[in-house]
């Protein structure tokens, strides 16, 4: 799914801070994309407004349609910052959450059992397995790690084959080879991507990069220099050295 935006605002109420503002861009479909800024910047809630979670002026289109609409969430994954699984149940059932519309009640007395449903049966053993937490699932999520919770988030988001995938600080405490098995997860899964990250390095590998700062544009394009992140971030950003992961 394409996403298209132009004039976008969002403006939280009794702050006077416009978090987003007038911004214009469009991802096309399929396209992958690194979303970067210092913090405060906007990053987070364009991802929210894209998801239909907050209010907007101006205009913002996803597939077409309004982000609102129940077509577009259901095509929809996301993995936010931190880790928001329910900790009393399995990490299977939490990764399970992520295929749970139009569920009936015998799918989740099958779930809830440990049992899942024959759609998705082979594709939570992939990504289980790539991720390296097949022999997670039966535990409660309570028990688990943050990474190994950060990564059952992961393939919730996946496990759908969503159309458009919006990830937010997806490999934040994740070592460095975990992370990259993440990011190989998120690229390899052919939907629209759009990578909110801190990490530079991480950055160079996306073929388009837009930053943020203050909430606006400063800079969409196919790679990020010394200079330029210096002006995005305000100086104080390690050199970018060629070759560099």
């Amino acid at each position: 799914m394409d996403v298209r935006t132009r004039g976008l605002t969002v403006e939280f109420a009794g702050r006077g801070v416009r978090a987003v503002d007038h911004l214009t861009v469009s991802v096309e479909d399929g396209e992958q994309v690194a979303l970067l800024g210092p913090s405060g910047s906007g990053k987070t809630t364009l991802l929210r407004a894209v998801l239909g979670a907050v209010a907007v002026s101006g205009r913002l289109r996803v597939g077409g349609h309004d982000p609102r609409d129940r077509r577009v969430r259901r095509a929809t994954g996301f993995v936010r910052q931190g880790d928001d699984l329910v900790l009393g149940l399995s990490a299977r059932l939490n990764a399970l959450t992520g295929t749970a519309a139009g569920w009936r009640a015998r799918d989740w007395a099958a779930a809830c059992a440990g049992r899942v449903p024959a759609p998705h049966a082979e594709r939570l053993a992939e990504l289980a397995e790539a991720l390296g937490v097949a022999d997670c699932l039966p535990a409660r999520a309570a028990d688990l790690s943050g990474g190994q919770r950060k990564r059952i988030s992961l393939i919730r988001a996946l496990l759908p084959r969503p159309s458009l995938l919006l990830a937010d600080e997806p490999t934040n405490g994740l070592d460095p080879v975990t992370a990259g098995t993440a990011m190989e997860a998120l690229r390899s899964a052919g939907a629209t991507l759009i990578v909110s990250t801190h990490d530079l390095a991480l950055a160079r590998h996306f073929s388009r990069v837009i930053a943020l700062r203050g909430g606006r544009l400063v800079h969409d394009g196919s790679y990020i220099d010394d200079r330029t992140a210096a002006a995005i971030y305000g100086g104080g950003v390690p050199r970018m050295t060629p070759g560099a992961t």
